[in-house]
């Protein structure tokens, strides 16, 4: 009797405890769509990316392609792990599918054109360089990588031309990277 009685209290207490969860609207217990489940991934892959933990992102981020094929922010975050991997072949891929979903996500033409450059490709990052240009002229990232760009194809009058635009947007750009152009440019002259 006392070990039925037992269980009977400690039930009634698991079912107290549990009362809050079991009565609130199914909302906010999961998400409810897909691109709901696979934006809650993707935000659990940027704070497993913050951590430094690359894997758990990368885990994150498929997991919602997985849930919604469709859900460009996923692909973009495999993409961005894959390119602080420098596993180029992936981070291209990522992104390019990126770019098919969301043809206006300026921060995938300017990771695509890094992708390139960084594997020596320079002529290949032009037309994506070239398009961030065109949707974000005011975005100091976008002229910042054009700096870039156009320093790693010897044109070093461009390059300080949209570095000091970066600068005026309030862009911090890397100051070897601003000692090198320098360098260059004396050179050039």
């Amino acid at each position: 009797m006392k070990v039925w009685l037992l269980f009977l209290t400690l039930g009634m207490a698991l079912c107290w405890a549990a009362a809050p969860v079991l009565a609130a609207p199914r909302s906010q217990l999961e998400p409810s769509t897909a691109d709901d489940a696979a934006r809650y991934a993707v935000e659990k892959g940027w704070k497993y990316f913050d951590r430094g933990d690359l894997a758990g992102a990368l885990r994150r981020f498929h997991q919602a392609t997985i849930i919604d094929p469709s859900f460009a922010p996923g692909y973009f975050g495999k993409a961005f792990v894959y390119s602080r991997q420098k596993r180029w072949d992936l981070a291209e891929t990522n992104y390019l599918k990126t770019l098919e979903l969301a043809p206006d996500n300026t921060n995938a033409y300017g990771n695509l054109a890094v992708v390139y450059w960084s594997q020596g490709k320079v002529a290949m990052a032009a037309p994506y360089v070239r398009r961030s240009l065109e949707l974000a002229p005011t975005d100091p990232m976008v002229q910042e990588n054009a700096a870039y760009y156009f320093f790693y194809s010897a044109n070093y009058d461009a390059a300080w031309l949209h570095l000091n635009k970066a600068k005026a947007l309030g862009a911090r750009p890397d100051p070897n990277f601003v000692k090198d152009l320098s360098a260059r440019l004396s050179n050039s002259n």
